[in-house]
């Protein structure tokens, strides 16, 4: 295989693991609430190769890398009130979040168990980025801070 056959391969993996349905997840819903979790994909990759020009050092060596990161960085919860956004992250107040839909706690564990499960797949030790951190805190849509 070419350099530029495992770059396209490379690349189609790459593209198959950043669906939509990974950056939007699967919503979920329990007393009269729906909770859409909110993902960040970061990945990166590289290849290279080389052929011999002599008729005694002909041949091809190459290869390839991928790593990807996955982690949930909102939830939008929609009641028949409202709508907000949840945001997730380090400093994080997700006590917000978990008054909002105590009901689906234990699924909401378990969908973020797979989100960081699929994205440690990909992952090579030592790759990815730092985390950002950002403020969190319940955020009407309509553009109105929560009290």
């Amino acid at each position: 295989m070419g350099v530029e056959e495992t770059i396209k391969e490379v690349a189609g993996e790459l593209e198959r693991m950043a669906s939509t349905k990974t950056v939007v997840g699967d919503p979920i819903t329990a007393a009269d609430k729906t909770i859409i979790p909110i993902s960040k994909i970061s990945m990166g990759f590289g290849a290279g190769g080389g052929e011999g020009k002599r008729e005694k050092e002909s041949g091809y060596g190459g290869g390839g890398g991928a790593g990807a990161k996955i982690e949930p960085i909102a939830f939008i919860v929609v009641s028949k009130e409202d709508t907000r956004i949840f945001r997730v992250s380090e400093k994080s107040d997700v006590g917000k979040f978990l008054e909002a839909v105590p009901e689906i706690v234990p699924e909401i564990m378990e969908k973020l168990k797979a989100v960081r499960h699929k994205g440690k797949k990909g992952e090579k030790e030592g790759a990815g980025e730092s985390p950002e951190k950002e403020e969190s805190e319940g955020i009407m849509v309509s553009g109105e801070e929560e009290e």
